[in-house]
């Protein structure tokens, strides 16, 4: 499905826009699991009904585990395995990271220690080396100043030994508190330059919901954007390049619902998964994404610029990895760059099967 620029017009008012998807139809097809879980989610939102209480998060959650307890066992325990299968990953990285934090605030405090106990040391040294120096003032006798001079070496020579030691130990903290530090940096979700999450975490995430739909049969969908070539090479420098990047990150953030996961792909791309949300939905999304880059301009000296973005859409699979849908909705977009198109639609695995066997 491509869209030429120009050749549809804006969103009517009764469409669905970005932020509000309209969720797609169950799957015939929902597994045990997911029909009690689905049944279960119902009559939870019936009795916050019967109450008078607004379905809110906070309310939701409360009856949710309130109903939860009066289930059979079975059911309950079903339930139960498949929330804690939603926490317990993110629970045991917290974990593991701020274990690493603590060995590494502990690699510190030794670093800090042995480097008080260096300058220790030599403070020590130049108080001997003063008093030796001040003994020396007032022996006339050749002997007497070589033992003195003797005494000072020998005093050097400890002094050298206990700095190598505890250089030796210094390097060796230093390396292994260096080692935590590029572990827990392996671990950040965080993008420091745009704000939004970083691939890895997006990576995650778009495998975490691809595990999901395994269960709830549902569709979900990547989005991938970029400023468009023509833009890019009309902004010049990589200065105003990144400025724009900025400002396309934080209309990235607008434009999402709570649900969704805004990221910073890399080398200016920025990601979007949009979780329940099928690709007619997400081609609407990124019809609203492009109108918002539209309506913002930038001036370069006296030129105005007008922003636009190519989008790349790629539906979720439980037949493909994580990467394999990354690599589809990159290639969608590249490809919307290349035709000067605003969006463009991965081909789905069933597409690709058709034609191999066409091929065939």
């Amino acid at each position: 499905m491509l869209l030429r620029k120009g050749a549809a017009s804006a969103p009517s008012a009764n469409t669905p826009s970005a932020s509000t998807p309209a969720p797609a139809a169950p799957a015939a097809g929902m597994g045990q699991e997911g029909g009690e879980v689905e049944r279960f989610a119902r009559e939870v939102l019936e009795e916050l009904s019967n109450d008078n209480m607004p379905p809110f998060p906070n309310y939701y959650q409360l009856y949710f585990e309130k109903k939860l307890e009066d289930l059979p066992y079975d059911l309950k325990k079903r339930i139960s395995d498949m929330m804690e299968s939603e926490t317990n990953t993110e629970d045991e990285k917290r974990m593991r990271m701020e274990q690493q934090l603590q060995d590494g605030f502990t690699l510190f405090r030794e670093i800090l220690q042995n480097v008080a106990t260096l300058f220790k040391n030599v403070s020590t040294m130049t108080n001997v080396s003063k008093r030796r120096m001040q003994e020396a003032k007032g022996i006339n006798n050749p002997s007497a100043v070589q033992n003195l001079t003797l005494a000072l070496n020998n005093d050097l020579e400890k002094l050298t030994k206990v700095l190598n030691t505890q250089a030796v130990t210094i390097k060796t903290l230093y390396t292994k508190s260096a080692k935590i530090i590029q572990e827990v940096k392996g671990e950040t979700i965080y993008d420091a330059q745009y704000g939004i999450f970083n691939r890895r975490y997006l990576a995650e995430q778009v495998a975490a919901e691809i595990a999901q739909m395994s269960k709830f049969s549902h569709n979900s969908s990547l989005l991938i954007a970029k400023l468009s070539s023509k833009i890019k090479n009309e902004a010049g420098s990589e200065k105003q390049v990144a400025l724009i990047n900025r400002t396309i990150s934080k209309l990235f953030m607008k434009t999402s619902r709570r649900s969704d996961v805004v990221a910073h792909y890399g080398e200016g791309c920025f990601a979007m998964l949009l979780k329940h949300t099928d690709e007619q939905n997400a081609s609407r999304a990124a019809l609203r994404l492009a109108d918002m880059m539209s309506a913002s301009h930038f001036f370069i000296g006296d030129k105005e610029i007008k922003l636009e973005i190519a989008v790349g859409i790629a539906s979720l699979s439980t037949q493909q990895d994580t990467e394999t849908v990354m690599v589809r909705a990159l290639d969608a977009m590249n490809g919307a760059d290349e035709a000067d198109e605003t969006y463009k639609i991965a081909p789905s695995e069933e597409s690709d099967d058709a034609s191999d066997s066409d091929m065939a």
